[in-house]
């Protein structure tokens, strides 16, 4: 047992460990001894020792040429066929593994001994020679050798030189000896989305790029900006702050022959990989800005616990940035003239224009110098630079339709937004019918006050009659006059002066009202403290207080001073209100119950009317929801149309329209590589898209995304990504894939025989299995059993909360296990079918400087031990799984540029997001493409297994279980699109599972046919070292020996401790005082090692 571990004297653990081994050895009534592993005397198929088939012998040996860790000891092998039979996995089901999906071939060779050494290698390749040009530049910057005053900004159309002796020199486009650039690009939004002019700063000069539009030899603002000479082979590098906004307006990064001597990189997505806040920590970060700001010491006194935070982290803005890395105040009030100015104006303030674009380019250089240096000590492997590198490449093409697609979308919605107020403003004719509005429990709530109209004071006689022609008369202006004449009050505020009648929409107060909803079956009623809630009938509640329980209830002030005074709720003395439930929690307030986030409760019955008219309403507000979500972020998308569009873009030098080289028009996304504190790339419209439903006007939105003549999309979704990670965290600690019951579940089980994680979940709950996938994920990002009690009765809305929290308990137990401590008083899981991932998650949340397991990322300073102490583990455990998510990402991107490279394969990447990859591919490569695709993947899964010490791979997670070919951009290849705005189906595309594409390509990389390759459509074919002499051998195999990264997530000096492993597998609890194993010092000796090994490599 390893030194420093507590485990009440020991005598604990071993009686747990000998009842494992009895209840093995023969008192177990599934018995079943473990073996080796075995193989199919017909096929070369094996299967391990739980029956999970794995790799055949030419796969493995292409990725495992050599054993370096030891593999399961019988003990493990036993305290984890005990665990699989408590978890209700049988020997028939471990014995099941199946020959079907049996693939083996040989593999394009490793670049090194490893899985390991091989992605350093290709990373580091990949990576170059950006990698050594942003090293170069930060360290330069550090230094002070690109300190530059301003020069004095001339307006030329074009790129204009400004040098360090003061020489002012016009040209087409930076110097191609300026291999790194910092740039910055402004532009006036009210005038066009095209860009005003560009700043950008190398070591020895300044360059102005000034738009032709506003030097004022051009009629229009539709011009580019060009980056490279033509021909330039010399590399560039271009750093800026959300750079992607500054690409878009890029000439070279719109044509669709990819330029890849041309990299961008984003300096805020290097500050959030390193100094990220979660969503938790920005207000308390803000408030105390603003008292630092305001010199209160009162509250920074007051917390003092933020003040750690506040120095350890900032806000992404360049601002925030720039203050925290480099104490630079930024003076940001010029942006008003390209925010809110016209062209005219910035004509007029032209040097305070420029002086403030290049002020900004001056802080994001002085920001990179500090922040790149962070990133390289976070983010150690090249793997996720050149990743972050691939995803600023994205690229989407469209064509005429974008145009007629937006053209429909708007039409649709204003005719359903005409029928939509046409069925609110006759039921709002109608309630004026109502007899006794007093009465109704929705109308009593409106304002029935007649409004009378204002009439003259009139003149009487001496008689006191009035004289003729002096009667009162209304004002001939004023409101309530005609057919507002003996309205109420709440009519009279619908009147819409211009149209002559009322309007009412779905955002109007009243429209709740006069649909007469209900929640649960009880009128709503709308508070200006609250916010909308629903009255229960005081007996009922009475009667059935469990129904309610677990709902925000609105207490009744009687102080009018009271901040939550309500008089309705207050005086109501026989009804009882509770909150119309808040995605954002209780102390949220719902503002419309008709939002798109109310969606699913109208489709479940929770929210409801009795009236047909109102029940046609909700379903037209619900098809117009998403494009009403959506229409400002897809309507603002920067498109840049080809030549033979009379919108084209014209070259500012020759005025000629600018050819894209293939797509009508071109869309790139404004992608921020790193965007969360889990490195997670950010992304508003692409990114967020929905997939298409027959219900929702717009949902074709990705459809519009068309692949170019002679192109196809070639991409493929990793199945159950995050879900295998997480699991084969778990499978390591018995050293062997499936040796847990999540891990088994995740390789074996299946929906068919409900012996998978959300089947059983599904049983668990009593819900479906699509809404188990909810709660799985949820959990395994550290939500805890509050957040599954509100889910599940957000699924099940009348579900008592005594019932929905002895549901989501015993999913909790049967998942998760039970809470144990130890003797030290650190907490660990025992006895559930996730405990072993568990305390391997937290193991990694708790550590004092945590590491992903593959590339070795380290988590955001804000949520380090130092900073964020025992808090936010929910944002720390999610960090765990979801980062490691990023790095199969990068490792697969890397690796397919790799492959694309090495093979001539002729691809461009076009978008991801998160576990779905799509690239543009020439017709004539799709195939190798899609092996390519293929090999990658198995490349990561094999790395992610190497790194966690299991030198094997399950053969059903070594490929995708399809890669999609297809003309348009979609989740599905059978997908038909078919939407309220697109009536014909979109011709399907074509899957391909891993043994069609071995057929159709014989199992090579290799181009056949003839040996002359068609010209590139798409890809240069990568940037080559011997272009460029500088970087001749820089980068050998020699430098990228020995260098891989320590594990992280594995200890393989040292022996198993078997006590450990039988203490989480433990279903009872131990019967002590003093609780079985600590993983805490488990956590200890893994830290031990891990500084050990750095300080030996050191």
């Amino acid at each position: 047992m390893a030194s420093g571990m507590r485990w009440g004297q020991g005598g604990v653990v071993r009686r747990v460990l000998r009842q494992a081994q009895r209840r093995i050895a023969g008192g177990a009534s599934e018995k079943r001894q473990y073996t080796t592993d075995t193989a199919s005397a017909s096929t070369g198929q094996r299967t391990n020792a739980v029956g999970i088939p794995m790799l055949g012998p030419l796969l493995r040996q292409s990725v495992f040429p050599s054993t370096h860790f030891p593999s399961a000891t019988a003990t493990q092998q036993r305290i984890s066929q005990q665990h699989l039979l408590d978890q209700g996995i049988t020997a028939t089901a471990l014995s099941s593994g199946g020959e079907a999906s049996f693939v083996d071939f040989t593999l394009p060779a490793l670049q090194g001994k490893t899985i390991d050494e091989h992605f350093h290698r290709i990373g580091r390749a990949e990576a170059e020679p950006f990698l050594s040009l942003a090293e170069q530049a930060s360290r330069e910057i550090r230094q002070g050798l690109w300190d530059m005053e301003q020069p004095s900004w001339e307006m030329h159309p074009g790129w204009t030189r400004y040098g360090r002796q003061g020489s002012v020199t016009r040209v087409c486009a930076p110097d191609a000896s300026d291999h790194v650039l910092v740039f910055d690009v402004e532009v006036t939004m009210r005038d066009s989305p095209y860009a005003t002019l560009a700043v950008a700063q190398s070591r020895d000069a300044w360059y102005l790029w000034v738009s032709p539009y506003l030097a004022g030899t051009s009629q229009h603002a539709r011009h580019l900006i060009p980056l490279m000479h033509s021909g330039q082979r010399a590399p560039r590098l271009v750093v800026g702050h959300n750079v992607a906004f500054d690409r878009a307006r890029v000439l070279d990064a719109r044509v669709q022959l990819k330029c890849s001597a041309l990299a961008f990189v984003d300096t805020m997505s290097l500050h959030v990989a390193c100094g990220g806040l979660s969503t938790g920590q920005r207000a308390p970060w803000r408030q105390y800005a603003t008292a630092v700001a305001q010199d209160d010491s009162a509250y920074l006194s007051a917390h003092d616990d933020v003040r750690v935070l506040f120095d350890a982290s900032a806000l992404n803005s360049l601002r925030d940035v720039a203050a925290h890395y480099c104490g630079i105040t930024l003076d940001k009030s010029t942006r008003d003239v390209f925010v809110s100015g016209s062209i005219a104006e910035v004509r007029e303030g032209f040097a305070q224009a420029a002086g403030y674009c290049a002020r900004d380019v001056s802080a994001t250089a002085q920001v990179f110098g500090r922040v790149f240096e962070a990133f390289c000590d976070k983010c150690p492997h090249p793997v996720t630079f050149a990743g972050m590198l691939e995803m600023l490449d994205a690229y989407l093409p469209v064509d005429a339709r974008w145009d007629a697609y937006i053209s429909r979308c708007e039409r649709m919605l204003d005719e359903l937004t005409r029928q939509v107020c046409g069925r609110l403003r006759e039921l709002a004719e109608g309630a004026l019918q109502c007899a006794q509005p007093m009465e109704d429990p929705w109308l009593r709530h409106l304002d029935w006050h007649v409004a009378q109209p204002r009439m003259t004071k009139g003149r009487r006689g001496k008689d006191g009659e009035y004289v003729r022609g002096g009667e009162p008369r209304p004002y001939a202006r004023q409101r309530y006059t005609g057919k507002l004449v003996g309205k109420p009050q709440w009519y009279c505020d619908l009147w819409d002066a211009e149209s002559g009648d009322i309007r009412v929409t779905v955002r109007s107060r009243v429209a709740p009202y006069l649909l007469r909803l209900t929640w649960l079956g009880h009128p709503l009623y709308h508070s200006r403290a609250h916010g909308w809630t629903f009255r229960v009938p005081a007996a009922e509640y009475t009667e059935h207080p469990g129904r309610f329980s677990g709902m925000t209830r609105v207490e009744s002030c009687s102080s009018l001073q009271d901040q939550g005074y309500d008089a309705t709720v207050a005086g109501d003395t026989q009804g009882v209100y509770f909150k119309v439930p808040h995605a954002d929690g209780a102390q949220a307030n719902c503002g419309s119950p008709l939002a798109k986030s109310y969606q699913a409760t109208v489709d479940n019955g929770t929210l409801a009317s009795a009236y047909p008219t109102a029940r046609d309403a909700m379903r037209l507000n619900a098809m117009c929801a998403y494009w009403v979500s959506a229409r400002t972020r897809v309507m603002s998308q920067f498109v840049v149309w080809d030549a033979g569009d009379m919108r084209a873009a014209e070259d500012p030098v020759t005025h000629k329209p600018l050819r894209l080289g293939g797509p009508s028009a071109v869309i790139l996304p404004q992608v921020v590589p790193m965007g969360t504190v889990t490195r997670r790339g950010v992304e508003p419209t692409w990114m967020t898209a929905a997939n298409a439903s027959r219900g929702r006007v717009g949902s074709e939105l990705k459809a519009m995304v068309r692949a170019p003549p002679g192109v196809k999309f070639v991409g493929a979704d990793v199945d159950a990504e995050e879900l295998w990670l997480a699991a084969l965290l778990g499978d390591a600690q018995l050293r062997g894939h499936g040796a847990s019951a999540l891990g088994w579940m995740t390789l074996q089980g299946t929906k068919a025989l409900g012996s998978d994680l959300h089947s059983r979940s599904a049983g668990i709950l009593g819900i479906t299995r699509s809404a188990a996938k909810v709660f799985n994920y949820g959990r395994i990002y550290g939500a805890g059993l509050s957040h599954a009690v509100a889910l599940l009765r957000r699924f099940n809305p009348g579900m008592p909360q005594e019932d929905a929290r002895a549901k989501a308990e015993a999913l909790y137990r049967a998942t998760k296990g039970r809470r144990a401590r130890a003797s030290d008083g650190s907490a660990f899981w025992h006895g559930g079918a996730e405990s072993f991932m568990f305390n391997t998650l937290e193991r990694i949340a708790t550590a004092s400087d945590p590491r992903t397991p593959a590339l070795s990322a380290g988590i955001t300073c804000a949520l380090q031990q130092r900073v964020a102490g025992s808090r936010h583990m929910t944002s720390r455990v999610n960090w765990a799984v979801q980062s490691s998510g990023v790095d199969y990402l990068h490792l697969l991107l890397v690796a397919m540029r790799y492959l694309a490279r090495t093979y001539m394969i002729d691809l461009r990447f076009a978008l991801s997001v998160h576990d779905e990859v799509r690239y543009l591919v020439a017709d004539h490569d799709v195939h190798r493409a899609a092996l390519a695709l293929q090999v990658a993947n198995l490349w990561v899964r094999a790395l992610f297994s190497y790194r966690v010490g299991l030198e094997d791979l399950p053969l059903g997670v070594a490929f995708f279980s399809a890669v999609d070919v297809d003309h348009v951009l979609r989740k599905e290849v059978d997908l038909d699109c078919v939407t309220p705005t697109n009536t014909e189906p979109i011709a399907p595309g074509v899957s391909y599972a891993v043994k069609d594409t071995l057929q159709l390509t014989r199992g090579s990389l290799e181009a056949s046919g003839s040996t002359t390759k068609p010209p590139g459509h798409l890809s240069d074919g990568g940037f080559c070292l011997a272009d460029w002499s500088p970087l001749q051998g820089a980068v050998t195999p020699a430098d990228t020996d020995g260098c891989t990264l320590p594990l992280t997530a594995v200890d393989v000096a040292k022996p198993p401790d078997h006590a450990w492993l039988a203490a989480q597998a433990s279903v009872s609890a131990p019967r002590t005082k003093k609780a079985a194993a600590s993983s805490s010092s488990v956590h200890t000796r893994v830290v031990v090692r891990a500084n050990t090994k750095k300080k030996e490599t050191k």
